[in-house]
């Protein structure tokens, strides 16, 4: 079974352009309050421009899908999160496709939700085929 890798195109020049603006926004702030000589001026004008600065870094969350079929497990990186869910094959109870994303049902762990609220709906439907099928070659609960 392959990996699925969904990379939304939107999402990413939304973030780029949000950063933009905030640099943006932090520099012209700086050359009009370059009269007064406060620090709460500069200081403001600074944090504009690391809020900016950190719209283009991971630490916004991942930019695209990602789930890596491993040796009895999955790894998963979803749209927006900050680091990598390992779920074992024998820790699953089911799998659960509804409109606005997919559950998965852990034994004695929350469920985990992957919502599909930034993806398109080609994406939408190569997910739903990709864990339709996961789940029917690991005989889980759909």
């Amino acid at each position: 079974m392959e990996n699925l890798i969904i990379k939304p195109g939107s999402l990413s020049f939304r973030r780029k352009a949000v950063g933009g603006m905030w640099i943006i926004l932090g520099i012209v702030l700086l050359i009009f309050d370059k009269d007064s000589s406060g620090k709460l001026a500069w200081m403001r004008s600074i944090a504009f421009c690391l809020i900016g600065v950190i719209h283009f870094t991971p630490l916004m969350g991942s930019v695209k899908a990602q789930i890596e079929v491993c040796e009895g497990s999955l790894k998963i990186i979803w749209i927006g999160w900050y680091r990598k869910v390992t779920v074992q094959d024998n820790e699953i109870e089911g799998i659960t496709l509804a409109a606005k994303g997919i559950l998965i049902r852990r034994k004695d762990k929350r469920p985990l939700k992957i919502n599909f609220y930034l993806i398109e709906k080609e994406q939408k439907v190569q997910a739903y085929k990709f864990f339709t099928e996961y789940a029917q070659q690991k005989n889980f609960v759909l």
